[in-house]
């Protein structure tokens, strides 16, 4: 039986998830994601978590996407580690300069928020 999920965000605790004999008992953050550009998410995030409360589910959940988003540049993207091809001491170069080309980039983002920039360059988080 489906059950509407309305709009905005739930937090069931102590859920016992289930298949045959059973998973455990685990809370469960039901989040509807911001409208953006006047779009808004045609499903919520189903985040079953050991987590205290909605809203750190969700902050953690959310830093994932920027997570991914690293690795994607170290292994495929503008690093292109994945077809460097580099002997292991080249390789270990190589990762330290990409260290500090993303400690750099790091330093740049801190340099906007703080420097009130962020405003004309970023998106608002509203959770």
């Amino acid at each position: 039986m489906a059950r509407h999920i309305a709009k905005g965000k739930q937090f069931l605790v102590n859920i016992n998830l289930t298949q045959k004999k059973g998973f455990g008992r685990f809370n469960l953050a039901i989040y509807w994601k911001r409208k953006y550009k006047g779009k808004q998410a045609q499903a919520p995030w189903y985040l079953l978590t050991n987590l205290p409360d909605c809203e750190t589910a969700v902050k953690i959940y959310g830093k994932r996407f920027g997570i991914e988003a690293m690795f994607k540049d170290c292994k495929t993207g503008g690093y292109n580690l994945e077809g460097s091809q580099a002997s292991s001491d080249r390789l270990v170069r190589l990762v330290l300069l990409i260290a500090l080309a993303m400690s750099a980039a790091w330093l740049q983002g801190q340099h906007t928020s703080t420097g009130g920039q962020s405003s004309y360059i970023c998106r608002q988080c509203h959770c």
